[in-house]
């Protein structure tokens, strides 16, 4: 074998051990890929059911019966802190279930500041053009 035969050989070896790599690469890739995305899938649907079985734990509180007093302090936490109303001994008051609606209500508060600002920076944005300056 001469060395110009042996180098147009070594050089076949050489781009087949190039596609074979780059084929390998690319399978192991889109694998991974792929697996993140199922992960991503199955994140949302276990977000989705547990959003849903939340959503009818608190139908089934919304349906379950509830004192005059729960309504106000649910309803109206402002004015019940000024004006008390008074409470019979025989129903005792939920401290849990006012902390819950303080931070559901103070959580929604906070949901609705980020989507205004989010808005108006839309709204930035699409109003302004963008001009590109190269030197």
């Amino acid at each position: 074998m001469s060395v110009s035969e042996l180098n147009h050989f070594m050089t076949y070896v050489i781009d087949g051990w190039m596609l074979f790599s780059a084929g390998f690469i690319s399978i192991a890739f889109v694998s991974f890929v792929s697996r993140r995305i199922q992960e991503d899938i199955a994140a949302e649907t276990a977000a989705l059911a547990q959003g849903e079985s939340q959503e009818e734990a608190q139908g089934e509180k919304a349906i379950a019966p509830v004192s005059s007093s729960k309504k106000v302090t649910a309803i109206q936490p402002a004015a019940e802190a000024t004006d008390p109303s008074p409470v019979s001994p025989a129903e005792p008051t939920d401290g849990a279930d006012t902390a819950d609606v303080e931070k559901d209500a103070a959580r929604l508060e906070e949901v609705a500041a980020v989507s205004e600002k989010l808005s108006k920076a839309k709204e930035k944005q699409s109003g302004s053009s963008s001009v590109s300056v190269s030197t």
